[in-house]
């Protein structure tokens, strides 16, 4: 039990923040995220506790992480999770209480654009370039956290690049 109680420690501190960034790009929504994050590991543990070792912890957290945003969404078509007003100025107009003056603004403003467009694609692009280019993931390792073969992320990111040079051609005309 120790061992794996070290093992489950080790991975929430090396894949805690790429869970997290990647809930967030799915929800836009800091404290659900957080939550959510809160909810993947404690699934995790358990599965843990009951089943013993997994193969591949970041592909499960991936996994679990997915599947609680999907769990998620299904709440708010239900009418559970009504957006706040802040909540809805940051999905409208990008507006963040909590922004930090420390940081750049140029990069601050340049990733909040690159991330708009990136979630301008189709769900199947967007998942795969950003995995891809914002988590620094490999083709393997997108293929074990989606579930899908390699050619196919390979496919798909080909496929979401161009997309993502269109919409960025036609929204700056270029």
């Amino acid at each position: 039990m120790e061992t794996l109680q070290k093992t489950f420690f080790e991975s929430y501190k090396s894949h805690s923040d790429e869970i997290f960034r990647f809930v967030f790009f799915k929800l836009n929504d800091r404290e659900k995220s957080k939550d959510l994050v809160q909810e993947v590991f404690m699934k995790t543990w358990i599965y843990i506790t009951k089943n013993g070792n997994i193969g591949n912890i970041r592909a499960f957290l991936y996994k679990t992480a997915s599947n609680a945003v999907i769990d998620e969404y299904r709440k708010k078509e239900r009418g559970w999770g009504r957006l706040s007003s802040l909540e809805n100025l940051s999905e409208e107009f990008g507006y963040d209480p909590g922004f930090d003056d420390t940081d750049s603004i140029i990069d601050k403003i340049d990733g909040e654009k690159a991330m708009k467009l990136i979630k301008e694609l189709p769900e199947i692009y967007a998942e795969v370039v950003f995995l891809r280019f914002v988590e620094n993931k490999s083709i393997t390792e997108i293929a074990e956290i989606t579930n899908r073969s390699e050619n196919a992320i390979s496919v798909q990111l080909n496929r979401g690049i161009k997309k993502l040079k269109e919409i960025i051609q036609d929204k700056f005309k270029i």
